[in-house]
């Protein structure tokens, strides 16, 4: 694409040639207890990556390849989320329709200026304090 690296980020042009990315990629089985609602949900999202913002910031992100994730609740639908800056409301597309108990989170993370090996602890932490949900990760 034209304005565009190789991967299709335009604003990764501007990383120094030398710059390793930090990735995490995982998944999460997560129960809400209660069930949460649709906006309850789009709510938790929204907590989530503002506390995520704030522990990538703390550890040192310089730029933010992308953050993006859906949350798929069985027989209920998909609410996905991305974003490519920190401290940004991420884009919530999709949805969830009524109560959920049950959902699969599933997250992906690639960052510059972190420590690849701090990035489980800044996602799983930032996660666990904004939602408070059980929640089993598995990568």
């Amino acid at each position: 694409m034209a304005g565009h690296d190789g991967h299709g980020h335009e604003h990764l042009r501007h990383v120094p040639a030398n710059a390793t990315p930090a990735v995490f990629a995982a998944q999460a089985d997560v129960v809400f207890e209660p069930p949460a609602r649709p906006d309850q949900l789009e709510l938790a999202i929204t907590h989530f990556f503002a506390a995520l913002s704030g522990g990538l910031t703390d550890a040192g992100c310089s730029l933010v390849g992308h953050i993006k994730g859906t949350l798929a609740a069985r027989g209920h639908g998909d609410l996905a989320f991305h974003a490519t800056a920190l401290a940004v409301r991420p884009a919530l597309t999709g949805g969830i329709a009524g109560e959920a108990v049950e959902a699969v989170l599933t997250v992906n993370v690639i960052v510059f200026g972190v420590e690849e090996q701090a990035l489980p602890f800044i996602v799983t932490t930032a996660w666990s304090r904004a939602t408070g949900a059980e929640t089993v990760w598995r990568r």
